[in-house]
């Protein structure tokens, strides 16, 4: 059976250089949205990304270190992760599957609330997140996900999570970035994480501004444009703000 409804989850705002795309980036500053999902399945709740560290809210530099020089967050008490799984009625001794995208602190840094499920991960990502290059180290939180409590369960390339969730390789923003396909009664939805930054730039192949590798990025892309065209899949992009004004969201209403 195919998921039932898939709430999205308003997890606070990431300040940051405006350099969403390689091309037309202004380097002002712009606040991203971060948003958690979580899907109601025969076989408990499935959350897609966890958002950032709440204490990176107010202690940023014991938080993140040289990062939060680069990056600010807000959250206020309400967007605490948990907080907004308890609003939409959601226990979280019910997540009984959590899927990372990948491991950048804006998506692992809730991974901690979930001991009791299975935090679902690439191989290659976990590999490259604990012994990465100089170049690939920022972003990176080691205790985010560094947590001996935490049950992993990890995959090499496409993996169903549970029926009607599938979790999806989309490598090239990090070597072992995944999105989520989530078969709901209206249709199918793609929530790509950070294989895109906006919407248009899965039209026009524009891969992210940071990339391990720029061609297998592209190559997500366009897969996960083969989604939309192929199954008229909807495509939710994890930062985009334009998007962001029209995706219903928690306490709102709900995707089913």
């Amino acid at each position: 059976m195919a998921a039932r409804r898939m709430f999205v989850l308003p997890t606070g705002t990431c300040y940051l250089a405006d350099f969403r795309t390689k091309l037309g980036g202004s380097n002002d500053e712009v606040g991203v949205p971060l948003p958690m999902f979580a899907i109601d399945t025969d076989d408990g709740w499935v959350v897609f990304d966890t958002g950032c560290d709440p204490e990176a809210a107010t202690d940023p530099e014991a938080t993140w270190g040289r990062l939060a020089k680069a990056f600010r967050l807000e959250m206020s008490d309400a967007d605490h992760p948990l907080a907004r799984l308890a609003e939409a009625g959601i226990a979280v001794a019910d997540v009984a599957h959590v899927v990372v995208s990948h491991l950048h602190m804006d998506h692992a840094g809730g991974i901690r609330f979930f001991p009791d499920a299975t935090v679902h991960l690439q191989v290659a990502e976990r590999r490259w997140a604990q012994f990465p290059d100089r170049f690939g180290a920022p972003g990176f939180i080691s205790k985010d996900f560094d947590r001996p409590e935490i049950t992993y369960r990890y995959h090499e390339g496409d993996a169903r999570i549970v029926p009607g969730v599938h979790a999806v390789l989309t490598d090239g923003h990090t070597p072992g970035h995944q999105s989520l396909v989530v078969d709901l009664p209206s249709g199918r939805f793609v929530l790509t994480g950070d294989a895109a930054y906006r919407r248009d730039q899965i039209d026009r192949r524009l891969p992210p501004p940071t990339t391990t590798d720029e061609f297998a990025a592209i190559r997500s892309l366009a897969r996960l444009k083969a989604f939309e065209d192929r199954d008229g899949a909807t495509i939710l992009v994890a930062h985009d703000i334009e998007q962001w004004a029209t995706t219903i969201k928690s306490p709102d209403g709900y995707y089913e």
